[in-house]
């Protein structure tokens, strides 16, 4: 089988590219995936992923082990299916900063800066806002901000605002400190994934492939041309061809594994794998930068907010067939209710942390991801621009190469003083009325962790990533570096790497909105070098 562009990986940028590319009725594009179609209906179900996200028919899962920080083991997931991570994350969409971008263009990356992140984000966004300088509306993906609340969420604004934070409409229209209802991919009580507003308007073209519960080994290389995928699926192996380009979606760890298993990375690493060292690529699985988060609880003295609504099966029973009945409730909702940024000192120019606020409590004496049987509120915070680095390596031959992520965060001085700031500063706004008047007491982490080395010493030890790493694959305009200005892996023709992994470095957002506007924008890339006949 023989294809114009073969895409590996339905996730974010996938789902983008399959949808731009196929636009040409003359190109023939095929869109790999590993995992299935994702008809489930919970699938839909936006506030449904507490569940989706520990099934393991909708989401890989990556033991990681410590690095250098000595930080505890943990498993990183990542979606599986057509849509990938947008199909089972919080559906959060915040679109990252300009000096951020900007940053990666004056890095020597040029096409990558503010300008053209926004041009691709109001293409592609139909946003509940309406279009404006800073906004999209009309294009494929549906994004919405809530236009209400709660008594608890009134309450954290007016405490918030006390503290100096900013309450905004649009949370992606500026970068000073603020704090608003949290722009996400949900259009009328349903989860917007990749697959839904991209891929599933086109896939009637009959010059677009899908295949599904289809695994890329590696990339078919002749001298240093990608002519093709080996694929293995269904219990059969194959081989597809690509006349143009081969276009690795993968993500942060699959990509950099997918480019080892192809003979282009480190020969150290590929040497301990059995792997031949076809194409020498210093930093391919390293540089990898992940946020850490760390989080806090507390109970209110009386029933407030939705915990009361949803913390039994009865209830939930009710809420689902309320859910079913009109689309509306707390199940109709995002992962994370209301999102702020803020500053983690004064000298700080702009805000380097990000705070998450849920209305709802879970309960801290299980392992499960359940509700607590009191209410309350939980917080989430983390840096927006760690800079430890860390590393995603296919393993040695005696391990059967098994994916080898070694996680690092918090070594850096700047990065450790943005952490050590979120206890205090989530405890400020707690402290204040009319939302101090609904707190009883602090569940976790509690006051023996209040300190800046505690709290960076808790972030370490109890804290979490949150599925936004990247650099694995990263852009830049040295020999050594995986990817060039144009996504062309270097010391290879024809074959590109379109996901998280390029970016290199943490850009003040999520990952899934920068992922689908860098997507929108290589797509015109691809595009403009078929054109000119570089690719072919």
């Amino acid at each position: 089988m023989t294809y114009d562009y073969v895409i590996i990986g339905a996730g974010a940028a996938g789902c983008v590219l399959a949808n731009r590319l196929s636009a040409d009725p003359a190109v023939d594009v095929l869109l790999v995936e590993d995992g299935g179609r994702g008809h489930n209906p919970l699938l839909a179900v936006p506030r449904a992923f507490f569940f989706t996200l520990r099934s393991d028919r909708y989401v890989h899962r990556y033991p990681t082990r410590p690095g250098t920080t000595g930080d505890p083991s943990e498993v990183w997931v990542r979606g599986r299916g057509l849509g990938g991570s947008t199909l089972v994350n919080g559906m959060m969409y915040v679109r990252g900063a300009a000096a951020d971008f900007d940053a990666v263009e004056a890095a020597g990356n040029p096409g990558w800066g503010s300008a053209a992140f926004l041009r691709a984000y109001r293409e592609l966004e139909d946003h509940s806002l309406g279009a404006s300088t800073s906004r999209g509306a009309g294009g494929p993906l549906a994004v919405s901000v809530p236009s209400r609340g709660d008594e608890v969420t009134a309450a954290l604004f007016e405490a918030a605002r006390s503290v100096g934070l900013r309450r905004t409409d649009d949370f992606n229209d500026s970068d000073d400190e603020r704090i608003g209802y949290t722009p996400a991919t949900i259009h009328r009580g349903r989860r917007v994934s990749a697959a839904s507003a991209f891929l599933a308007p086109v896939r009637r073209r009959p010059n677009l492939t899908v295949m599904t519960g289809s695994r890329a080994e590696r990339i078919l290389l002749r001298g240093r041309r990608a002519t093709g995928v080996a694929i293995v699926g269904g219990g059969r192996a194959l081989e597809v061809r690509a006349r143009r380009e081969v276009l690795v979606c993968a993500g942060t760890v699959e990509s950099p594994l997918l480019l080892e298993r192809s003979g282009v990375g480190r020969s150290d690493v590929l040497r301990a794998a059995g792997i031949e060292t076809l194409v020498e690529s210093p930093n391919v699985g390293e540089r990898v930068v992940e946020q850490r988060a760390v989080s806090m609880q507390v109970r209110f003295r009386d029933r407030h907010g939705p915990t009361e609504s949803l913390n039994t099966l009865a209830k939930q029973v009710l809420g689902g067939a309320r859910y079913l009945a009109t689309r509306r409730g707390p199940i109709a909702t995002g992962g994370y209710d209301v999102v702020s940024a803020f500053r983690s000192s004064p000298q700080v120019d702009r805000p380097d942390v990000q705070g998450v606020w849920v209305p709802m409590a879970i309960d801290e004496t299980s392992e499960e991801m359940r509700l607590a049987p009191y209410s309350g509120m939980l917080f989430t915070g983390y840096a927006l621009r760690p800079t430890t680095t860390g590393s995603v390596h296919v393993g040695p031959a005696t391990t059967g190469r098994a994916p080898v992520v070694t996680t690092a965060f918090l070594e850096d001085a700047v990065e450790r003083a943005a952490t050590a700031s979120i206890l205090d500063h989530a405890r400020r706004v707690l402290s204040i009325s009319p939302l101090a008047d609904l707190v009883s007491d602090e569940v976790f982490p509690g006051p023996s962790v209040s300190t800046p080395d505690e709290v960076v010493g808790h972030a370490r030890q109890h804290g979490n990533g949150i599925y936004h790493a990247v650099g694995s694959c990263a852009v830049g305009p040295d020999d050594d570096d995986v990817v060039d200005a144009a996504l062309r892996v270097r010391g290879v023709d024809c074959l590109r790497v379109v996901d998280a992994s390029v970016l290199p470095f943490q850009v003040s957002g999520n990952t899934a909105a920068p992922v689908m506007a860098l997507a929108w924008l290589a797509a015109d890339l691809i595009i403009g070098s078929s054109t000119d006949g570089a690719s072919t």
